[in-house]
């Protein structure tokens, strides 16, 4: 499998390189702009991938191997098959990528410099100044946003709902008043959607000038189509290699263990990726407002994707284990969806803007345990059944 490994590892390091090469600039960017939050109220982009993408970059390589060994060699038709594979791949990444590059913006793709002379609206307004703010200086409304985040389980309340049904009552929580942070005041909820509405064009107007445009927001464009290849990539990866889990059992015995403990360790490292995502967008929520209902996030496919991959990947631990753990992952889905305004709240102190030091030497200790795991020379006593038929396809 020498040449699948060489391939599969050049491209790889490809990817990994430009999660780092993403998030150095991000933090060289912003360094004299609070970059930890910046970091952090976007770590579905900048934390997450350099350490916990390149965990599962690493846990799937050799799953990656065999697959492309597998349809290298054995399949019939199995290198137009992969070639096509790839390119459709490839495609799918670029058109999402184009699809996500819409308002609302977000604050890091707005330049430092640009940041740090916003005075909010009116100029100058709040703190000393005495005068009222319609909209909050960025870096102070994102600085408040870290404060409090650390202080407190999530966000949500702070979240208000703009959009009404003009056919029904007003709900007595619109006329209540509650802090707004992009006016960084006390404010009923239609006063603070409209500071939430400026606070994102501003935002927006801002990203859209290229002489206000961060470089992190231009490079954006090569490095957000390869974060969104290397997701795509592991999802159809795991969902083949189950597949043709048989073929895999006779042609690749030797490296059953080692592919299927990649395969979990992987799962377990991509699921970090959908608590962060909604993290950020509850953060989102907060500063440019929410439009009411369930928000449904790309980010969600991996968990019936990992949920699958637990079905077919778990049968190494016998068939009591195997049973357990499925049920563990059909009730941790369950859960999932009734607390799901809960899990958002956990996800922003601990994911997300919230996330306080401890937390993220436990996050980065997480992945290396993860690597130790994934690396450590476990033994095999895998038992071979009859071959497949060569006729297969």
């Amino acid at each position: 499998m020498t040449p699948a490994r060489v391939i599969v590892a050049a491209a790889y390091v490809g990817l990994g390189l430009s999660f780092l090469a993403s998030t150095g600039l991000l933090i060289r960017d912003f360094q004299g702009a609070d970059w930890q939050a910046m970091v952090l109220a976007h770590s579905h982009l900048f934390f997450y991938f350099p350490v916990f993408g390149i965990l599962a970059l690493s846990a799937f390589y050799l799953p990656s191997v065999v697959f492309a060994d597998l349809y290298w060699r054995h399949l019939r038709y199995g290198k137009v098959r992969f070639l096509i594979g790839l390119i459709a791949l490839a495609a799918v990444s670029w058109a999402v990528a184009k699809w996500l590059d819409k308002p609302p913006r977000a604050l890091w793709e707005v330049s430092p410099q640009t940041l740090a002379a916003d005075t909010g609206d009116p100029p100058g307004c709040g703190g000393a100044s005495g005068t009222p703010c319609l909209r909050a200086p960025m870096l102070t409304a994102l600085a408040r946003l870290r404060t409090e985040g650390q202080g407190r389980v999530g966000l949500s309340k702070f979240a208000r709902s703009c959009k009404i049904d003009p056919m029904l009552e007003l709900p007595d929580e619109m006329t209540k008043a509650r802090y707004c942070f992009p006016a960084d005041a006390l404010l009923n909820a239609e006063a603070c959607c409209r500071a939430q509405k400026r606070f994102a064009d501003a935002v927006a107007n801002r990203a859209a000038d290229p002489t206000q445009r961060s470089l992190s927001a231009v490079y954006d464009h090569v490095f957000m189509p390869l974060k969104i290849f290397f997701v795509l990539l592991v999802i159809a990866i795991g969902l083949l290699l189950s597949a043709r889990r048989n073929w895999i059992e006779q042609l690749y015995r030797e490296h059953i263990p080692a592919v299927e403990r990649g395969v979990i360790i992987g799962a377990f490292a991509m699921l970090l990726w959908p608590g962060m995502d909604y993290g950020y967008q509850q953060t989102a929520n907060v500063l440019f407002g929410r439009e009411g209902g369930l928000q449904l996030r790309l980010s969600l496919v991996i968990a019936p994707w990992a949920l699958l991959l637990l079905f077919y990947f778990l049968r190494r631990l016998g068939k009591q284990g195997e049973t357990i753990g499925q049920i563990a992952g059909v009730v941790t889905a369950g859960v999932a969806v009734l607390r799901y305004e809960d899990l958002n709240d956990w996800a922003v102190h601990l994911l997300g803007i919230g996330a306080q030091e401890w937390v993220i030497v436990g996050l980065l200790t997480v992945t290396l345990v993860g690597f130790v795991v994934l690396l450590w020379p476990w033994r095999s006593h895998f038992v071979p059944g009859p071959p497949p038929s060569p006729a297969a396809s």
